[in-house]
């Protein structure tokens, strides 16, 4: 099983070279720009919540 990895990583090793070789070497990235944390601000207003014998006296028993 050994030898199987060592030719393993001599394939990984030399397909990585050829890459680079292609492509040029990989350069640093650069850091991430730091976003500001806003909060999200909901702009649907709430809706008043109300029980049941609130919601009867309002639609007096009919059903929208």
């Amino acid at each position: 099983m050994n030898r199987q990895a060592d030719r393993l990583a001599r394939i990984g090793l030399e397909g990585f070279a050829a890459i680079d070789e292609h492509f040029g070497r990989a350069k640093r990235r650069p850091p991430a720009p730091k976003v500001p944390y806003v909060p999200q601000i909901n702009p649907i207003p709430a809706a008043k919540v109300i029980d049941c014998i609130e919601a009867a006296q309002r639609f007096k028993g009919r059903f929208i």
